[in-house]
């Protein structure tokens, strides 16, 4: 029998069939939906080959945005330094940064970041309702 400790507690146990884990052990905590369903997400990618499909390039890079730009704004970063590392300094100046769209974006991204965080990160982990 073989044991292998994931990054997260978890424990992925027992012999395999073929490269395919025939068991997983989960911890009964406070976590357990959460734990539950990335393990069904697990069951039907390697057994179903059905799982679901990953994140679309366009939320993937949105995602990176919103936490680089929680990283900047706790390094101190202004939001128009932020801007200006995404869109550049003639974008940034091309438009009355107090009423710019891309102020606006920078905000946004900076709350999207913020509740990914907090409490999003486990959306990820669960996936589409089922």
């Amino acid at each position: 029998m073989s044991w292998v400790r994931l990054h997260i507690g978890d424990t992925l146990v027992g012999d395999t069939i073929g490269d395919q884990p025939i068991g997983i052990l989960l911890p009964l905590d406070k976590h357990w939906p959460v734990r539950l369903a990335a393990a069904n997400r697990l069951y039907h990618q390697l057994i179903d080959h059905h799982a679901d499909p990953s994140l679309t390039p366009q939320r993937r890079e949105r995602l990176k945005r919103a936490l680089r730009t929680v990283d900047g704004r706790q390094s101190g970063a202004t939001y128009r330094a932020i801007a200006t590392a995404f869109f550049g300094a003639d974008r940034v100046a091309a438009e009355p940064w107090k009423t710019s769209s891309i102020k606006a974006q920078v905000a946004r991204l900076a709350a999207y970041g913020r509740m990914m965080i907090d409490y999003g990160y486990k959306q990820l982990l669960k996936g589409k309702a089922r």
